[in-house]
């Protein structure tokens, strides 16, 4: 199962081909999924139910982006934003963390917010078209574009609901909580999300220096780093959530 908007072909799926790069047997299933900032929560879920439903025993969750293919050069506002990465989980019924339940959402309302205009089936040819958005800065059809406010304002409406859906489908109250993994959007909102929320610092995690905003790796990248540096454990209880482009989110509970 691959989480990726920067797919190596329109056809066939790239989790195709990496079937056959790992020599995985041909009875295992294998697909794309597009989504971004919360594609690695919504692959834990459809991971969860293909197991839980006795589809398949071991899934094999990849996240993977070149963000930087869709960046303009002269993009000031994005290029110090975005890194390329990729991450992979292997999710079955014995592991290290218990998945909790999912809280999902989806607001297409706000897709012009963040996107690539060009290239795929809808616009297919490229248009070299710059034009300015209502803040006056740069649009280019075959780039990515981001309205920063827009999106932040989004964020901010949207991740304290998550927070609290997620809580609540989990019987959990905001002190059961030990450790807080979000989707790695850019320090400042992270900083702001943190606030908003009323989260102790020592509990949230923010690293952006090594690899920047990873879109949908940066939740599988920050559990990784913390099992590594000690700061998830077992018996912990870490929330992770997933927003942005789509727009879409999601949320969930990981049990160690």
């Amino acid at each position: 199962m691959l989480c990726t908007q920067s797919s190596d072909y329109f056809l066939p799926s790239t989790a195709c081909i990496i079937q056959d790069r790992l020599g995985i047997p041909t009875t295992a299933g294998a697909f794309d999924y597009n989504l971004g900032c919360s594609g690695c929560v919504y692959g834990m879920a459809m991971a969860k139910g293909l197991i839980a439903g006795g589809i398949a025993k071991n899934v094999l969750l990849l996240t993977a982006e070149t963000y930087n293919k869709y960046l303009h050069p002269s993009d000031k506002s994005n290029r110090p934003i975005f890194g390329d990465g990729a991450a992979a989980c292997l999710i079955s019924t014995e592991g290290i963390a218990e998945i909790g339940e999912f809280c999902l959402g989806t607001d297409g309302s706000g897709a012009k917010h963040l996107i690539v205009e060009t290239g795929a089936a809808r616009h297919k040819a490229v248009t070299g078209v710059v034009t300015e958005d209502e803040d006056g800065h740069p649009k280019f059809d075959d780039y990515l574009y981001m309205n920063g406010s827009a999106i932040f304002n989004f964020t901010l409406d949207a991740v304290p609901t998550i927070m609290k859906d997620t809580l609540v489908k989990n019987n959990m109250g905001k002190d059961d909580v030990d450790y807080y993994v979000f989707h790695q959007a850019n320090r400042f909102m992270l900083n702001t999300i943190r606030k908003v929320c009323v989260l102790p610092k020592d509990k949230f995690y923010v690293n952006l220096a090594e690899t920047g905003n990873t879109v949908s790796s940066t939740v599988m990248i920050g559990l990784k780093q913390c099992i590594d540096a000690g700061t998830i454990i077992s018996g912990m209880k870490v929330m992770v959530t997933g927003f942005g482009v789509g727009l879409s989110w999601g949320g969930t509970i990981l049990k160690f």
